[in-house]
């Protein structure tokens, strides 16, 4: 049944919740929790405005993603001692349509991700991400609060 998940995660308290959820599921016979974070390509479009810092794009990314690519080492050792098999998968991009993309392209069984992310002014204006995979996903969604 669990055969494959897949975990948005962007490192908030909500996703702290969702990585203690992950751990109770190491009897169930999960065969590969999918970790995804989409670095949301929505940022930096603002960084153009920040002129006085003299930063450029490429900077910002890098830094981006060297912070990204160790907190997901450490996200995947965790849960890797709890007994779960993981893969890291980070992608830029809007994160509710990355995280449908690879819902339907690695044929996961189940989706599991917190019910509120960073950004409490998205969720406002353009309604939850979790709220969207909830009724977008071609498999079963769990939310956690």
């Amino acid at each position: 049944m669990l055969k494959k998940i897949l975990c948005p995660i962007d490192f908030s308290e909500s996703s702290e919740k969702v990585k203690n959820e992950l751990k109770k599921l190491s009897g169930y016979n999960v065969d590969e929790v999918i970790l995804l974070h989409v670095i949301d390509e929505r940022i930096y479009a603002y960084s153009s405005y920040i002129d006085s810092l003299s930063i450029d794009n490429l900077d910002i990314q890098g830094e981006i993603s060297k912070y990204i690519e160790g907190k997901m080492a450490d996200w995947k050792k965790e849960l890797e001692e709890a007994g779960l098999k993981v893969t890291t998968k980070i992608v830029e991009g809007i994160p509710f349509t990355q995280i449908i993309y690879y819902a339907k392209s690695l044929g996961v069984s189940l989706i599991i991700l917190g019910h509120r992310g960073h950004s409490k002014v998205d969720e406002m204006i353009l309604g939850s991400t979790a709220e969207k995979v909830a009724r977008k996903a071609p498999v079963n969604v769990m939310i956690v609060k």
